[in-house]
Formats: structure tokens, C-alpha cells, sequence
């Protein structure tokens, strides 16, 4: 008989992740240059939009910790169009449904919504997972990771962002053979000399990976 469960109520550690979807983090240094190679420069008028997602952010959070909704609308959909996710041929889709099946005697299969998902061509580019300010950033990877194993194009690399609207820090996830991932190290926002400048052209540039010709 199949049984149905939350990836929250099964994901909630990286322990969890290797157990239950045989995922691991990979040793190779080479995996994962995406986030730090090869970035391109980003213009006056997207530093001009990064300035202001900036004092937006720093004027709301003055008043204390940001909740998932207000960080995603001051922080998370702003960066999205800068980068150039809000239009084609990308496509957004949120919440987006997903499901994985785990090869156990009950035949579980585990399912969730992801916040934000950035689809091109039915390839997922970026999942954005806000979580609140007060949470680490790396307490996001469990949940995250579960939803970039659901990518129907297992032959592709999935990459990630996850955020708390204070901290940055990109994932990148590959199927083939067996399920292996890496992570970026945090780039902060809250710091006056932020960095958030290098988060749009981290995104710029997965954008430029996965979009054709």
C-alpha cells in the first residue's frame, strides 16, 4: 500500500537526506564553481535596484525579525527581476507542488510545496526556500534539497538559493549516477558593506547557464 507524508514531517535533517533519498554532499572541490566563476558585472541601474532592496530591507528590519512573507516581497521577488527571472523565457510558478518516491517496503512517497520555483523549458533553475530571520540559513538545506530532488530532468543540474532575508547561500544539486550536492559559502545582507551585489550576479549567471542560444 502507498502511504503519502510531508517532506517536512520526514526531511528535517541532512541525516535524513542520505537515509531516506541516498543523498550526499560531495567531496570535489570542482562541483560546484557556478557560484564563484566566470560571474558577469552587473550595471548601474541593477545597482541602483540592489541599493534600494537594500534600504527597504534594513528600514523593515529595524523593527525586528522579518517573517517568510515580508522577505520574500521586500527581498526575494525584487532580486528575482533583477536578475531577469520575472520574464521569459523563464517562467514562475509558486507554490509548485512536488512529490518524491522513497524505495522502502511501503512504497512512501513524500510531498511539499516550494515557495518560489523558477522553471525555463521544464529545467529547474532556481528554488528559493525564505525562512525566518531568526533561523540559520543552513537549517533551510533539508527541506530544499528534498525539493530539488523532484526535478523531472535528473540528466540536469538543479541550483538553489536559500534565504532568511538577512543571508544568502546557493546550492547546486546533480542526479546522475548518484544524488550529490554542494553548497556556496552565506553572503550577508545585513552589514552596511552588504553583499548583494554578488548575489545578483550569482543569479545573473545561473540565468546565463540555463537559458538557450
Amino acid at each position: 500500500m502507498v502511504s503519502t507524508v510531508g517532506i517536512t514531517e520526514t526531511i528535517k535533517s541532512l541525516n535524513d537526506l542520505e537515509e531516506k533519498l541516498n543523498l550526499r554532499q560531495t567531496d570535489n572541490d570542482r562541483f560546484f564553481t557556478e557560484w564563484y566563476e566566470g560571474l558577469p558585472e552587473i550595471s548601474d541601474s541593477e545597482k541602483l535596484a540592489v541599493d534600494r532592496i537594500k534600504q527597504r530591507h534594513s528600514y523593515h528590519r529595524g523593527y525586528g525579525p522579518l517573517l517568510e512573507g515580508t522577505i520574500n516581497l521586500l527581498v526575494v521577488s525584487p532580486l528575482l527581476e533583477a536578475a531577469g527571472f520575472l520574464d521569459p523565457p523563464f517562467k514562475i510558478r509558486s507554490p509548485e507542488s512536488v512529490a518524491i518516491a522513497i524505495e522502502d517496503p511501503d512504497r512512501t512517497i513524500i510531498k511539499g510545496l516550494i515557495d518560489v520555483l523558477v522553471v525555463q523549458d521544464n529545467l529547474w533553475v532556481l528554488v528559493v526556500e525564505s525562512k525566518r530571520t531568526s533561523i540559520p540559513v543552513p537549517s533551510a538545506f533539508p527541506q530544499i534539497l528534498a525539493y530539488m530532488m523532484a526535478n523531472s530532468h535528473p540528466d540536469k543540474p538543479t541550483f538553489g538559493m536559500a534565504t532568511n532575508g538577512d543571508g544568502f547561500i546557493f546550492l547546486k544539486l546533480t542526479c546522475e549516477d548518484r544524488p550529490q550536492y554542494d553548497v556556496s559559502r552565506e553572503f550577508s545582507l545585513f552589514p552596511r558593506r552588504h553583499e548583494l551585489y554578488e548575489v545578483l550576479r550569482i543569479l545573473k549567471h545561473l540565468g546565463e547557464i540555463v537559458s538557450p542560444e
